[in-house]
C-alpha cells in the first residue's frame, strides 16, 4: 500500500464524519431551540440535528476506537504528537512552514496530523455536549442552569469546528491544487492498480 493512501476503515470513518459535521453546521444555521419561537422548517431543522449529532456521535466513538486499537494508518500517535519521533515531525513540518513548504500528507503525522487531532477533539466534544443536551434538555418548560450550561459549551465549542471545517477544506483544496492526491486517495474506493498487481506477483510466489 503506499505511504499515503489510508486503509478503508479510516476513509469510511473521515467520509461519515465529513458528512455529519458538514450537515450539523449548516443545519444549526437555519434551526430554532425547542424553547425559542420558531417556524415548523426551523422546528424541524432542530430535530434533524438531534438525529444527526447522535449518528456523528457513533461515528466519533467508532474513530476513537479504531485510532486506539488499529495501527493502521498511524494511530493515535498520527493525532497527536506523543513520541519523540512525532514531535520532530511537528518541528520540521513548522521550519518548512516558515520557508513557505506545505507539510507532507500521509499518516506520518507532524502539523498535519495535529491538526486533525485538535479538529477531532473539538467535534468529540461538540457530539458529547449536544448528547448531554438531547437527553437534559426538557420537553416542556423552561430549561435549567445545567442544560444552560452544556448549551453555552457546545456553541462555544460549534465554533472552533466552524473554524476547523473551513481551514481543514480550505487546506484540503490547497494541496489539492498544488498537484497532491490528498482528495483522490481519501474519496477514491477503486483498486490500486500496483497494490494488484503486488498481490498478483505475492499470489504466484
Amino acid at each position: 500500500m503506499k505511504s499515503n493512501s489510508w486503509s478503508l476503515q479510516t476513509r469510511f470513518l473521515h467520509i461519515g464524519l465529513v458528512l455529519t459535521i458538514s450537515a450539523q453546521l449548516l443545519i444549526s444555521l437555519i434551526m430554532s431551540a425547542p424553547d425559542d419561537k420558531g417556524t415548523a422548517v426551523s422546528k424541524l431543522a432542530y430535530e434533524m440535528h438531534e438525529i444527526v449529532g447522535l449518528t456523528a456521535l457513533a461515528i466519533v466513538v467508532l474513530h476513537w476506537g479504531w485510532s486506539i486499537f488499529s495501527q493502521a494508518d498511524g494511530g493515535l500517535t498520527h493525532l497527536f504528537p506523543v513520541s519523540k519521533q512525532s514531535r520532530q515531525l511537528v518541528i520540521k513540518d513548522l521550519k518548512n512552514l516558515k520557508q513557505k513548504k506545505l507539510p507532507e500528507v500521509g499518516q506520518k503525522g507532524g502539523v498535519i496530523g495535529l491538526v486533525h487531532g485538535l479538529g477531532f477533539l473539538a467535534v468529540t466534544g461538540m457530539a458529547i455536549s449536544g448528547a448531554f443536551l438531547f437527553v437534559l434538555f426538557p420537553e416542556t418548560g423552561e430549561p435549567d442552569a445545567l442544560v444552560e450550561l452544556f448549551a453555552e459549551v457546545h456553541e462555544t465549542i460549534a465554533v472552533l469546528v466552524w473554524t476547523y471545517w473551513i481551514g481543514h477544506g480550505g487546506m484540503a483544496f490547497l494541496h489539492h491544487f498544488k498537484g497532491e492526491e490528498v482528495l483522490k486517495n481519501m474519496f477514491n474506493f477503486k483498486r490500486d492498480p500496483s497494490t494488484t498487481v503486488n498481490s498478483t506477483v505475492e499470489n504466484k510466489s
